[in-house]
């Protein structure tokens, strides 16, 4: 049995929007029954009971893209029985549809989506009056048109939080919520993870001896430099304090134990490490199959611990 599914913000809304969907066209439905309207009363069921299906779907699953998927693509087939079944009076539904799309689907996808609705509803009206065809395709070309600015609009203010979100305040890199992140999605995809744990030693004295704003700049530089030996498909996360994590994928162990070697050498060659008596103390390993993510990380951490507990300054390797 899956453990009790932890919902976000967003899994809430889109229950929400499937919740509205199935009770409006629900109820839509006992008003063809008491129209007698027995077709349309079937039609406005069978979407209930899709979208019924879908909403225990996500509520199961957690699944919130799928769902949204599955909600768009069924709104607008909604909407193109119904204008198929009763005509152009029902293309007021339309203008609902088009802004579900646009909520739920990325940008692309949901133009796609809807240009290829828009092209079938056109099929169906076109022997329409020509002043309906004109109020109705000028009003939905329109509504859709705004519906695509609001989206990308939405989108790249999202996409600016979550890079906020994202990365460290002092040194730019990425922070420890992206590392989690990064970890989680790797894991799903099967994707082969190593990463280094680095430790700046000695760098508490730094704080000490010249204060916190000085402090901080010596550990942006330290960041700079460790950022620099890195190869540029690695990804480097601040975990906190002097604290940092760099993770590579698709190397082998040799290449990887290489990189980590290049790091420490070139950190210990510069400047800023001579002239404040810096070092740095290493962690190297990858996560095994049978092994969690949080075992994982406990063996690298107590590794780390134990190469600054035998004099720092050096980089341990964890082997399979």
């Amino acid at each position: 049995m899956k453990g009790h599914i932890k919902r976000t913000e967003e899994d809430i809304i889109v229950l929400g929007l499937i919740g509205i969907y199935t009770l409006a066209v629900g109820l839509l439905g006992f008003y063809r029954l008491w129209r007698q309207e027995y077709d349309m009363m079937l039609l406005d069921w069978f979407l209930v009971a899709i979208s019924t299906a879908i909403f225990i779907y996500h509520w199961r699953s957690g699944n919130t893209r799928l769902a949204s998927y599955y909600v768009a693509v069924l709104s607008v087939i909604g909407v193109e029985l119904t204008v198929a079944f009763k005509g152009i009076g029902q293309i007021m539904w339309a203008y609902p549809a088009v802004t579900l799309v646009f909520y739920l689907l990325p940008p692309k996808h949901a133009i796609t989506l809807w240009t290829i609705g828009l092209i079938i509803l056109a099929v169906q009206i076109i022997d329409a009056p020509l002043i309906e065809l004109v109020l109705i395709s000028s009003t939905l070309i329109v509504t859709s048109l705004f519906c695509v600015l609001f989206a990308y609009k939405m989108k790249q203010q999202n996409d600016n939080l979550r890079k906020i979100s994202r990365q460290d305040v002092m040194t730019k890199v990425h922070n420890r919520r992206a590392f989690y992140e990064d970890l989680k999605r790797l894991k799903a995809t099967g994707d082969s993870i190593t990463a280094i744990f680095i430790d700046v030693d000695n760098f508490k004295n730094v704080n000490d001896r010249l204060g916190h704003v000085e402090g901080d700049l010596v550990l942006q530089l330290a960041t700079d430099i460790i950022k620099q030996s890195l190869e540029p498909k690695d990804r480097l996360y601040r975990m906190g304090g002097d604290e940092f994590v760099a993770m590579s994928r698709h190397l082998s162990w040799q290449k990887v134990c290489e990189l980590a070697h290049k790091v420490h050498r070139k950190f210990a060659n510069s400047a800023l490490a001579k002239k404040h008596n810096l070092t740095l103390s290493m962690a190297v390993g990858n996560r095994q199959d049978d092994e969690s993510l949080s075992q994982w990380l406990n063996r690298l951490d107590a590794a780390l611990y134990d190469a600054k507990k035998k004099g720092r300054n050096q980089v341990v390797y964890l082997s399979d």
